[in-house]
C-alpha cells in the first residue's frame, strides 16, 4: 500500500513539472474565488446589511397613541408591558408641552414629556441624577441653548408649573426625538398618551404588538393609532429572501462552470499522462492510488489558484466597502476546494480503470 506521503511528494513534484495544465488548474480555481466574491460576495454583504438594519432598534419600535384622550395608557399598562418577554424596552409618555428657562423670560420654547417607566432606558444620564415626579432632566441640546453647565435652575411651562432641573441626558437609540426637550418623571395623576415599546428581536415584533394592544383593551380601534414595525420587518425579511435565493443561483453558476472547465483541463492532463500513469499501473500502483494522485495533485494547484483569487477579492472589496463576512470568504475557499476535487474524480476514474497494457501498447 502507497503511504500517503509518497501520494502527496509525487502529486507535488507533478504539479512542478507539469505547468501549463497546474496553472490552469489554479487560474480557474482563482476565478471562481474571485468572481464568487465580487458578485455573490457583494450580495451577502447586502444580507448583512439587511440582517444588522432588521435588528437595529429603530426597526423593532411599536408606538400606541391614545388619540381620543380615554385613559387606555395606564401605569399598569406600561408596568405590565415592560416586563413583557419579548419587550426590550419601554416608556409611556405624557403629549409633550412647551417649556421655557425659569426665571428668565423669552427663552426658547422647548418640549417637555412626562413620562413613565425606567428613564435609564431610552436616556443615558451625563451630569446630576435621575429626577423625582415632578423634577425634570434636561437634554445636553437643550442645556446649552439655555446656557446651563449643569443641572441647575429649572424650567417652567407656558401655564406657570415651575420643575427644577436635577440632571442632564443624552437620549439613545431610538429615542432620539427626546433630545429635543426636557423629561419629567410622571406622576400618578399624569395624563399618559403615548406608549413606545422596543421589541426583543424583529421575529416577535408581531407577537409584542398584539400583546400590547390586548393589554391597552380600547374598545374601537378608532380610539387608538399604532405605528407597527411588523410591516417593516416583513418587507425586510422578504427582501434578505430574494437576496438569499438570488446569491445562491449565482454561487451555483460560477461553481459549476468552473467545474466543467476543471474537469476538462484535468482529463486532457489525464490523456497526455497517459503513458505514465499506465506505466505506474503496470508497475504495481492500485486503481485508488491513481485516483488519489490525480485528485490531489488536482487540489494543490486549485489551493494555490484559491488562496491568491481570495485575497485579490478580499483587497478589491475592502478597498470598495463591501467586503462580504470572514465566514463566507472561507466557504467560498472551501467551495472552490471541493468543485475541483469532485471535478477530478472522473478523469481519474477513467486513468486508473483504463488497461495499463493498451495504454503503453499506444504508440
Amino acid at each position: 500500500m502507497t503511504r500517503a506521503s509518497d501520494v502527496l511528494a509525487e502529486a507535488w513534484a507533478t504539479v512542478r513539472a507539469q505547468r501549463v495544465p497546474s496553472a490552469t488548474i489554479a487560474l480557474l480555481a482563482a476565478a471562481m474565488c474571485l468572481i464568487t466574491l465580487l458578485t455573490v460576495g457583494r450580495t451577502a454583504h447586502a444580507e448583512a446589511q439587511v440582517a444588522d438594519r432588521l435588528e437595529s432598534a429603530g426597526s423593532r419600535v411599536l408606538q400606541v397613541a391614545d388619540i381620543q384622550d380615554k385613559d387606555l395608557i395606564t401605569p399598569a399598562v406600561a408596568d405590565t408591558t415592560a416586563a413583557l418577554s419579548t419587550v426590550e424596552r419601554s416608556i409611556a409618555t405624557t403629549l409633550p408641552v412647551d417649556v421655557v428657562p425659569f426665571p428668565a423670560t423669552g427663552g426658547q420654547r422647548v418640549p417637555m414629556w412626562q413620562a413613565h417607566g425606567d428613564l435609564a432606558e431610552v436616556a443615558t444620564l451625563t451630569t446630576g441624577r435621575w429626577p423625582a415626579p415632578g423634577e425634570a432632566i434636561v437634554s445636553a441640546t437643550t442645556a446649552r441653548a439655555y446656557g446651563l453647565d449643569g443641572p441647575v435652575g429649572a424650567v417652567a411651562t407656558t401655564t406657570g408649573w415651575e420643575l427644577p432641573v436635577v440632571g442632564t441626558f443624552t437620549a439613545r437609540e431610538p429615542f432620539t426625538d427626546y433630545d429635543a426637550g426636557v423629561l419629567v418623571a410622571a406622576g400618578p395623576q399624569a395624563g399618559l398618551r403615548s406608549l413606545t415599546v422596543v421589541a426583543t428581536t424583529a421575529e416577535v415584533a408581531g407577537a409584542t404588538q398584539a400583546q400590547v394592544l390586548q393589554l391597552i383593551a380600547a374598545s374601537s380601534p378608532q380610539d387608538l393609532r399604532v405605528t407597527s414595525p411588523a410591516t417593516l420587518a416583513e418587507v425586510q425579511q422578504a427582501v434578505g429572501a430574494d437576496l438569499t435565493t438570488f446569491s445562491r443561483s449565482l454561487l451555483a453558476l460560477v461553481l459549476s462552470a468552473g467545474g466543467v472547465l476543471m474537469a476538462i483541463v484535468v482529463l486532457a492532463d489525464v490523456l497526455v499522462r497517459q503513458r505514465d500513469l499506465g506505466r505506474r499501473r503496470a508497475l504495481g500502483a492500485d486503481r485508488p492510488t491513481i485516483i488519489t494522485l490525480v485528485v490531489t495533485r488536482t487540489l494543490i494547484a486549485a489551493t494555490l489558484g484559491a488562496l491568491a483569487g481570495t485575497a485579490a477579492a478580499v483587497v478589491i472589496t475592502t478597498s470598495s466597502g463591501v467586503r462580504a463576512p470572514t465566514g463566507f470568504i472561507a466557504a467560498v475557499a472551501v467551495l472552490a476546494l471541493l468543485t475541483a476535487a469532485i471535478a477530478a474524480i472522473p478523469p481519474a476514474a477513467i486513468a486508473a480503470y483504463r488497461d495499463p497494457v493498451a495504454v503503453l501498447r499506444t504508440p
